[in-house]
């Protein structure tokens, strides 16, 4: 069981991964989001292949401040969505607004991570890029533990 918990003093929101199967060619897990009391658990299990998953976690080391990426195995069912600290982004009334470079050392750097299921996987057995969603605001730290401990799991199962 690995789980990733927003960064806060007193965190709410987490995204859990337990693994259920693994085999040479796939892994089968549940993932699970909380996001404190105000909204109910999401869960969901999904099933991949092995090499995408382990993709993904390795793609999931590589973000950086800078850049907008989007992960996602083959096989649909979780697709992970990185939103930069420091991109140029539409603020209305303000127009594209970024953080100016003499600014950035005053930041404490953090990656907003965006789980999203895809909802069309389970409902109308198709792969859709929409459903239910969780974003995490977490530190580089937090996302090495957090494939670091997926990787071992992997490994031992």
């Amino acid at each position: 069981m690995a789980i990733l918990t927003d960064y806060a003093s007193k965190p709410d929101c987490e995204v859990e991964i337990n693994l259920q199967l693994v085999n040479d060619e796939s892994v089968k897990f549940h993932i699970h989001f909380r996001s404190g009391p105000a909204f109910p658990e999401v869960h969901t299990e999904i099933v991949c292949l092995k090499r995408d998953f382990l993709r993904l976690l390795d793609d999931l080391k590589q973000i950086d401040i800078k850049h907008l990426s989007m992960l996602e195995a083959h096989d649909p069912g979780l697709c992970i969505y990185h939103i930069p600290l420091f991109g140029s982004y539409y603020y209305p009334g303000y127009g594209f607004l970024q953080v100016p470079e003499h600014e950035r050392d005053e930041w404490v750097p953090y990656y907003r991570l965006i789980f999203v299921l895809d909802a069309g996987e389970k409902n109308n057995y198709r792969a859709t890029e929409t459903g239910p969603a969780l974003c995490l605001k977490v530190k580089m730290e937090q996302i090495n533990d957090f494939v670091a401990c997926l990787k071992l799991e992997v490994n031992n199962f």
